[in-house]
């Protein structure tokens, strides 16, 4: 069965319901969640895609990231690509909502999205998921600085950065 993903409007308001598909090919408008994820060392996780992805595959990424699809709200879809894409478990709606550190619109002519970004700290063990990750590391700021002007970096995942960045100068 085909996935249903919900288009949505600048507001992140209810549009129409089509399938994954048609959004991919026709660049429609939809919801995103990522978790970025930090370490005790205050480096970030950043990991490659797996090239079997529809969008930007093998381009490297900060966090993990997906698709809202239809029923699911963003925090059951961050929770879900945590544990699909690297094996974290036991985080909770209350704490992605209490993490929520912004939400962006990315758009180009193929791929557009509402985005919330979300923040947590762990220094497990991950576990990741080969249909979607072909390695993972953490890095400090300065080294994905410079992998995202030297590799192929996920448009949104390059956006998300510099807006946690932003939100990071904001506080400190």
């Amino acid at each position: 069965m085909e996935e249903i993903i919900y288009v949505v409007n600048e507001k992140d308001q209810f549009v129409r319901k089509t399938t994954r598909k048609e959004v991919m090919e026709k660049g429609l408008l939809h919801r995103h969640a990522r978790v970025i994820i930090v370490n005790k060392d205050e480096k970030l996780l950043v990991q490659k895609r797996s090239l079997s992805k529809d969008k930007y595959p093998g381009y490297w990424d900060v966090g993990v990231a997906g698709t809202v699809k239809e029923g699911d709200s963003y925090e059951s879809t961050a929770m879900h690509e945590l544990y699909e894409e690297v094996g974290i478990t036991g985080i909770s709606n209350i704490q992605l909502m209490r993490s929520l550190l912004f939400k962006f619109a990315f758009h180009s002519p193929e791929y557009n999205v509402l985005c919330k970004a979300y923040e947590i700290q762990y220094d497990g063990k991950l576990k990741l998921q080969e249909e979607e990750v072909d390695e993972a590391r953490y890095m400090s700021i300065e080294e994905i600085k410079d992998i995202i002007t030297k590799e192929n970096f996920h448009p949104v995942g390059k956006l998300a950065f510099e807006k946690y960045l932003e939100t990071k100068n904001k506080i400190q």
